[in-house]
């Protein structure tokens, strides 16, 4: 009998034991991670949820990785409840591009309430305002747009000899990454007084809006000798507007920020003079592998730099 009920006893703890496991598996099973960027109408942003999702399917758990967007990149106020329907639907992990690095804030702060961590890609948010706030990320994953505006600055002040009127395609207004591009390349060229900056408008990371404004600077601005766009989709506006404008392409240096295949193609076939590489696939992919080792109770970095390179062509 005791022999008997010993090995009752045993198989129990067995059944427990398996019980708790296929529990934990199941658990497991059902991970999903919230990525959320400011639009899907740029291949950017196209490349790096991709390749959140093909770095979510090579690993071992699968999490379904729920990518967010609103239609308009600047509804910072429609992005701010996709977070908001992420942290109902309870899931583990967000990463967030932010289209507003300020207003971005509040969502966090519910997602650190609710025990969600979020690791903040590509656009940092406004880290001064957030320590005030006591809002927190796990993690920053980006290059350093600053210095991305700096290389596009150096470039110009190159090509132009130091001298000429350049106009600035800014992004989103109160964009982390917008303001950075900017003030970037407005370092490069404060020291040399044959630059002068005739117009600086805010065309909101898009392209048409983007051709838009740029007919009317050129129209404003008569011997305009280049342009400095914080995106690549505002570039490609900026050389349309160019060619509609029938201004002889040599007579304007444009430069973007992105490397988007298309504007890659177009500094390729002399339409746009440059472009500066970041790697939004890289950043998708380091997001997901850091929000999987941030639930699986690993040690992770502050922050995680990304290269900046300028493309200058063939």
């Amino acid at each position: 009998m005791k022999r008997t009920s010993t090995i009752l006893t045993l198989s129990g703890l067995l059944l427990l034991a398996a019980c708790h496991t296929a529990d934990q598996h199941a658990d497991l099973k059902t991970v999903k991670i919230g990525f959320v960027v400011p639009t899907l109408q740029n291949p950017y942003f196209v490349d790096m949820t991709e390749s959140a999702k093909a770095a979510a399917a090579t690993d071992s758990l699968h999490p379904g990785i729920l990518v967010q967007a609103p239609e308009k990149v600047e509804d910072a106020i429609g992005q701010n409840q996709m977070m908001d329907n992420l942290i109902t639907q309870k899931v583990q992990a967000i990463c967030v591009v932010p289209t507003n690095s300020e207003s971005i804030l509040p969502e966090i702060k519910k997602a650190n309430a609710a025990g969600i961590p979020v690791i903040n890609v590509d656009n940092k948010i406004d880290t001064a305002l957030a320590a005030k706030q006591g809002v927190k990320v796990a993690t920053y994953v980006g290059s350093d747009n600053f210095d991305g505006g700096k290389l596009a600055g150096a470039f110009m002040l190159k090509k132009l000899n130091g001298k000429g009127k350049v106009a600035i395609l800014e992004g989103v207004s109160g964009n982390d990454a917008a303001i950075k591009r900017k003030a970037g390349f407005m370092s490069a060229i404060q020291h040399s007084p044959g630059i002068q900056v005739v117009a600086s408008q805010v065309a909101n990371w898009n392209r048409e809006q983007a051709f838009t404004i740029f007919q009317n600077i050129l129209k404003a601005n008569p011997g305009l000798d280049g342009v400095f766009c914080c995106n690549d989709e505002m570039a490609l506006g900026a050389s349309a507007a160019l060619q509609d404008s029938k201004i002889p392409k040599s007579k304007l240096v444009i430069v973007g920020f992105d490397a988007i295949k298309e504007c890659v193609d177009a500094v390729n076939a002399g339409k746009v003079d440059a472009t500066i590489a970041q790697q939004p696939k890289l950043m998708g992919q380091k997001a997901v592998e850091l929000a999987l080792d941030i639930l699986n109770h690993k040690n992770i970095l502050p922050s995680y730099a990304t290269d900046l390179k300028l493309i200058t062509g063939k």
